[in-house]
C-alpha cells in the first residue's frame, strides 16, 4: 500500500542581486533581494530516493535562474514568472508562496519593510 502525503520545501532568506524596481537608481545600480519560496507537492511513493520527491537544489536553480533571466519593474510580475517556472517543472505541486523583500529601500525612517507575496494554489 502506499501513501500520499503532503511534503513541504522552504528555501529561505535566499539573496540575489539585480536590477528590478521602477526608480532610476535600482535600475542603474542594482539591489539586494531577499526571498522566500515555500512549496507544497504529492509524494506519491514513500521510496528513499531523490527521484521519488523534489530535490532543492534544483528548486533553488530554477529560482535563482529565473530572478535574473529578466529585469522586472515590479515584484508581482517577477514573483509570477518564479511560480510559472516552478510549475513548469514539477507537476506534483499544488501549492507555491512566493516572497520577495527589498532590504535596502527607507522611507523616512523605515528600512527593510518592503515586501511583496504571491501565491499559487492548484
Amino acid at each position: 500500500m502506499s501513501l500520499s502525503t503532503k511534503n513541504t520545501i522552504k528555501l529561505e532568506n535566499l539573496t540575489f542581486f539585480a536590477f528590478h524596481g521602477l526608480n532610476e537608481e535600482e535600475i542603474k545600480d542594482g539591489q539586494d533581494f531577499i526571498l522566500n519560496v515555500d512549496i507544497s507537492y504529492n509524494l506519491a511513493n514513500s521510496c528513499d530516493s531523490i527521484d521519488s520527491t523534489i530535490d532543492y537544489i534544483d528548486l533553488y536553480k530554477i529560482v535563482k535562474s529565473s530572478f535574473s533571466e529578466k529585469r522586472f519593474n515590479l515584484l508581482e510580475s517577477l514573483a509570477n514568472k518564479l511560480i510559472i517556472d516552478i510549475k513548469s517543472s514539477y507537476e506534483s505541486i499544488y501549492y507555491i508562496k512566493i516572497s520577495i523583500r527589498k532590504p535596502s529601500i527607507s522611507i523616512g525612517s523605515n528600512k527593510d519593510f518592503i515586501n511583496v507575496e504571491t501565491e499559487y494554489i492548484k
